[in-house]
């Protein structure tokens, strides 16, 4: 792994209630040498996942509508790490990630007509998917590749879409794409990041703490993707009953009748 060198930076976080967002805060919470702009859309969901962010001077919330471009630019203005962990389960038709993106970008698109020849780009750093990389999905069989892109095709159609708007212009930001194969609610075992491989699972702990490591490392600034995985990520048994039933659900979600529907059911009582 690369040597760190820390900077003092603001870092701005967009997606802080989710799985793997909840883990970058907090990590992030706990080294009060950088100052965070965290951007939710609901200021009740944030604070009662964490209380202490009201009397936190390390902390600035910008409450909003994702689409609201004033909110996103009030967010990222000075930041000079982006960290963007917004994302869904991919059994939706959502546009979540598309319009997240476009959000962004016209955020910084703003705040660089601004800045005029001060503009220095951010590094921004964007939840993606190993299915969406040759090299790190090349081990699977096709088969297997086959049912997870297509078991999940809604969910990877908002993917593409967002990241065709984020490498439109490389002159608004430096981006990163991190990359993970299966995500597990399990504890962590250790952030393995390579630029080479990508193990089967990763658990959101790591994942999170990983996106942390790729923010305040300058020795991976120059990397475009890079995998993450959990260091015993790949005991593939452990993962086969995980991997079967959301193979499952995605397959019904896409292909029974009202089984978009039945699923939102589903998840408001879960």
């Amino acid at each position: 792994m690369a040597e760190s060198r820390m900077r003092k930076y603001t870092i701005a976080l967009l997606g802080c209630t989710g799985n793997t967002g909840k883990v970058v805060l907090r990590t992030l919470l706990a080294k009060p040498e950088y100052n965070l702009n965290i951007y939710a859309r609901s200021a009740k969901k944030l604070c009662s996942q964490f209380p202490e962010l009201g009397d936190n001077d390390q902390v600035k919330m910008y409450i909003g509508d994702i689409h609201d471009t004033n909110v996103i630019v009030d967010c990222v203005s000075g930041a000079s790490v982006i960290i963007c962990t917004l994302g869904s389960d991919g059994m939706s038709p959502d546009t979540i990630l598309g319009d997240s993106a476009q959000a962004l970008v016209n955020a910084l698109k703003l705040l660089k007509e601004q800045k005029g020849a001060a503009w220095k780009a951010p590094r921004l750093l964007y939840l993606s998917s190993a299915s969406e990389n040759e090299r790190f999905s090349a081990p699977r069989p096709r088969f297997v590749h086959w049912m997870i892109t297509t078991a999940f095709q809604m969910g990877y159609i908002d993917l593409q879409r967002a990241q065709r708007i984020l490498l439109q212009d490389p002159s608004l930001c430096s981006l990163l794409l991190v990359q993970s194969n299966v995500l597990v609610d399990e504890p962590g075992t250790g952030s393995f990041i390579s630029a080479e491989y990508a193990k089967l699972g990763c658990s959101y702990h790591d994942l999170g703490n990983a996106f942390v490591e790729l923010a305040i490392n300058d020795g991976y600034r120059k990397l475009e993707t890079v995998a993450v995985s959990s260091r015993d990520g790949d005991k593939a048994l452990r993962y086969a009953p995980i991997i079967a039933t959301k193979l499952f659900l995605g397959f019904f979600v896409n292909f029974f009748p009202w089984g978009v529907q039945i699923h939102r059911f589903l998840e408001r009582l879960w």
